[in-house]
């Protein structure tokens, strides 16, 4: 008898049958689920809080107080302040299904490495070159995923889409929205002024910055404290505030360089501003790095990577690459997060 019933139910898949039977399942490919994976830049930078191992499910505990302190008397009087929070993890059962045809990858490697024409498919470096091709490709995806969701059967939930759209039904199904309304938000929402994402108003009083950055005082202000508190926002929304800098001071930027100067770090009234390549454009977030989590099954027998030399098989001319993980992303406190965005997205 199964002694993990629930374990081999999660890979039991009832199509397609295999026929006729074979136990040919290609070359273990494994070191090169966690390139997939961990190669997404929001979590290569450690942005947010990273949670390996799970198989399924993982809660999120979390702790909130009202105030502990009360006046001194000879008894007890607890307050009850204490508020333990918990929010579920759920992973989303992914695969990478990449069939390749050799004519083409192989000119693609030999110009890429130098290798020499001669070589065929079977080199260890070319099956290395298609992994690790394959593997980059998927971490692109992965990174879109964490803050704009996969639109599949069963939806890869995002920090703000559930369907890569930034519009009002995506951001409505995200983490961070659940479900919430414009009326009673699930967690600190500001509509930000029209054009308060162009350069020449993001940093001004109507601009992005400066609207989220004054929700987070009047409703959040405690996480203005925090140490790893940041903006979160896309490569545009940076380039917008970069262009903004260098105009400021009748186009003297920083310190009188205009343009001529660079920006290793963005930041805004002191807060780092991370820019990640999977954020929609038009859109800031304004929190801490620990409440934005995003769990794998990684370091788990749930995951799987193979290459198979197809051609030897078939008679086609392909290899073919197949890598199985598990995502899922949460937000710990979401009250402690602050999402700008224009009335089309916010807005009900």
């Amino acid at each position: 008898m199964n002694k993990y019933p629930s374990r081999s139910r999660r890979r039991d898949f009832a199509a397609p049958a295999v026929s006729p039977a074979t136990t040919y399942a290609g070359e273990q490919a494994l070191p090169y689920v966690a390139p997939a994976l961990k190669l997404a830049k929001t979590l290569t930078e450690g942005w947010v809080r990273q949670i390996d191992g799970i198989q399924n499910k993982a809660v999120i505990s979390n702790l909130s107080s009202t105030g502990t302190i009360v006046d001194a008397n000879c008894d007890w009087s607890s307050t009850d302040s204490l508020t333990l929070g918990e929010r579920v993890l759920t992973l989303t059962d992914l695969a990478v299904m990449e069939e390749l045809c050799r004519g083409t990858l192989l000119p693609t490697w030999a110009g890429a490495t130098g290798a020499r024409n001669s070589m065929t498919a079977g080199n260890p470096e070319f099956v290395q070159f298609a992994l690790a091709t394959v593997a980059g490709y998927t971490a692109q995806g992965v990174e879109n995923g964490i803050w704009q969701g996969i639109d599949l059967t069963t939806d890869v939930v995002g920090f703000l889409s559930n369907d890569g759209a930034f519009d009002n039904a995506g951001y409505r199904a995200s983490i961070l929205a659940a479900a919430g309304t414009e009326a009673s938000p699930n967690t600190r929402e500001k509509i930000v002024t029209a054009a308060g994402f162009s350069a020449a108003n993001i940093v001004g009083s109507a601009g992005a910055f400066h609207e989220v950055y004054d929700k987070a005082v009047a409703s959040c202000p405690a996480i203005l404290n925090k140490p790893d508190i940041a903006f979160y926002c896309s490569p545009k929304t940076a380039g917008a505030l970069m262009q903004a800098l260098a105009a400021a001071g009748s186009n003297q930027g920083i310190n009188m360089l205009g343009v001529n100067q660079a920006f290793p770090s963005l930041q805004y009234l002191g807060i780092p501003v991370h820019v990640c390549p999977g954020m929609f454009d038009e859109a800031l977030i304004l929190t801490y790095e620990d409440n934005l989590v995003v769990g794998s099954n990684l370091n788990t027998d749930y995951t799987s990577a193979q290459f198979i030399d197809a051609w030897q098989y078939d008679g086609s001319d392909n290899v073919k690459i197949s890598m199985r993980f598990g995502l899922g992303m949460q937000v710990a406190q979401p009250l402690d997060c602050v999402v700008g965005a224009y009335d089309a997205v916010i807005g009900d």
